[in-house]
């Protein structure tokens, strides 16, 4: 694998703090409108046991990233407004300023009703669009209801975005596979819009896109952005050939489609995260305090630490993980009482059939690893079903000699990657999934291939007695490398690829 994409080299440096990232915007914004449209919003309000209402931002580095952008330049933020009194919040058409300490931006939301929710997430997102995204082998559920259900949500945001652009000249940044109608849909009520939509997860082959029964209408939807962006080149090259061969398009240049006479930019834009400052909190003193709680309570000490921090989806490789956890034990029963398998992910989309049936296969698993011994200790598998807090997810990076990554397909997977910024000790070990946008991107990773499930075994207990002389030395190039390739430059990359050079405010 080529360890980076040729087009990040020169963007790279373009921003790599909030201020650098700031100044780019009020360059390449100007005095248009920017709107971000998400699912989920960035700031939840809720009634409290006292009646009260409280506003709590959400979690999550794109949030947080996205949230900066959004304080820079101003603008409207469009979401799905989720929380029990978010309209007791908004004014009556669902706006009102962000954020709540220090207001600098429109969130405008979106109401959904429960049946539209769960047709539009629940139904076509997640069980027809997210499977055929990813080779994980979980069969695609298409049900006319849900595909309505996502049409009719699409065209709400539209709406939306609709009422705060009108003819304006406007960016639209669109997140993600909830939204694949909503480029066409708002160029046809915004013509002075321009939009940007970045696909948070794998683009899928152009023959297993196929197998959806609206992928016309997905591939016109997308086809509707100005710039289509995906995490590595594979990615970008399915998408091409897809518009190529599936919606009729001509190719004007290696990154460039034409629709109809219009230029469509498709182009990698690899994600990561916000380094210093996850790497800043590792070594405060809350994350110190959280490493001896956690060491304590799960008597890790003299332990072979095994780390797999992920929620519980098919496409994870939860499952072959515990496979190659028992596995190992098995080959070497002596590893047992030396051995701590920590998984912390919180559970997921239990409302799906897919993901509860593998809940009980997780469950099931676990329970017959920790029944195999004598009874005396407690299991080698530590089971961490809940959402934790910044410090304690930081705190389990340190703790672990191995954070393990085995996803079956996954568009980047920042968990690799804040594993590396928390380490500032540079020790510690990532093993890779070779099926991770991640692998593409980092070089040098320790990189494998996780349903080969007696290698992966024999992987971890090699790494449970190496003492790695060029450890410190491939952290150290890895931390580097996710330094200077932050979240910043990510947005500051797409940015540039915006077509139009406008006035500078």
């Amino acid at each position: 694998m080529s360890a980076s994409d040729p087009s990040q080299a020169s963007v790279a440096g373009l921003a790599r703090s909030k201020s650098e990232l700031a100044e780019l915007i009020r360059k390449r914004v100007g005095s248009r409108l920017f709107v971000n449209v998400s699912n989920r919003e960035p700031f939840v309000h809720s009634f409290g046991p006292d009646g009260q209402v409280r506003a709590q931002a959400a979690v999550g580095g794109l949030t947080l990233a996205l949230n900066s952008v959004m304080q820079a330049v101003g603008g409207v933020w469009v979401a799905h407004g989720s929380g029990d009194a978010d309209r007791a919040s908004a004014d009556p058409e669902g706006r009102l300023r962000v954020p709540p300490d220090n207001p600098a931006y429109d969130l405008q939301r979106v109401w959904l009703t429960s049946e539209e929710n769960d047709g539009y997430y629940n139904g076509c997102a997640n069980q027809a669009i997210w499977p055929i995204c990813h080779l994980a082998f979980t069969k695609p559920v298409f049900r006319t209801a849900h595909w309505e259900a996502y049409r009719k949500v699409n065209a709400k945001f539209a709406a939306a975005v609709a009422r705060a652009v009108g003819d304006q000249d406007a960016i639209i940044f669109i997140q993600d596979y909830h939204f694949a109608l909503l480029p066409r849909l708002i160029k046809q009520r915004c013509p002075n819009a321009v939009c940007v939509h970045f696909w948070h997860i794998p683009w899928p082959l152009p023959e297993v896109l196929a197998m959806c029964p609206w992928h016309e209408q997905i591939l016109d939807g997308v086809l509707g952005n100005d710039v289509f962006g995906v995490h590595v080149p594979e990615y970008a090259e399915r998408f091409l050939r897809a518009a190529r061969t599936r919606a009729g398009c001509d190719i004007a240049d290696s990154r460039t489609l034409l629709r109809d006479g219009r230029p469509v930019r498709v182009q990698a834009f690899p994600i990561s995260i916000d380094f210093d400052r996850v790497s800043r909190r590792a070594s405060g003193a809350a994350c110190d305090e959280a490493v001896s709680e956690l060491r304590e309570r799960y008597r890790l000490d003299g332990k072979f630490v095994v780390l797999g921090l992920d929620r519980i989806d098919y496409t994870k490789g939860v499952i072959e993980r515990l496979q190659a956890i028992e596995r190992m034990l098995a080959l070497h029963p002596e590893m047992r009482a030396k051995t701590a398998y920590i998984h912390a992910g919180a559970p997921s989309r239990t409302e799906i059939p897919a993901y509860r049936d593998l809940h009980e296969a997780v469950a099931a698993i676990e329970k017959r690893i920790n029944a195999g011994g004598s009874g005396r200790e407690p299991g080698p598998v530590i089971s961490i079903q809940r959402q934790l807090g910044d410090d304690d997810v930081l705190a389990l990076y340190r703790l672990a000699d191995v954070c393990v990554v085995s996803s079956l397909e996954d568009g980047m997977n920042l968990v690799a990657k804040e594993f590396l910024a928390a380490r500032n000790d540079e020790r510690g070990h990532l093993l890779l999934s070779e099926f991770t946008g991640a692998a593409w991107e980092l070089p040098g990773a320790d990189c494998f291939n996780p349903l080969a499930v007696d290698d992966f075994a024999e992987r971890l207990y090699a790494l449970s007695g190496r003492a790695d002389a060029g450890g410190a030395q491939r952290m150290r190039r890895l931390r580097e490398h996710v330094r200077t390739h932050n979240i910043y430059g990510w947005i500051g990359s797409i940015l540039q690829a915006v077509p139009g050079q406008p006035d500078a405010q």
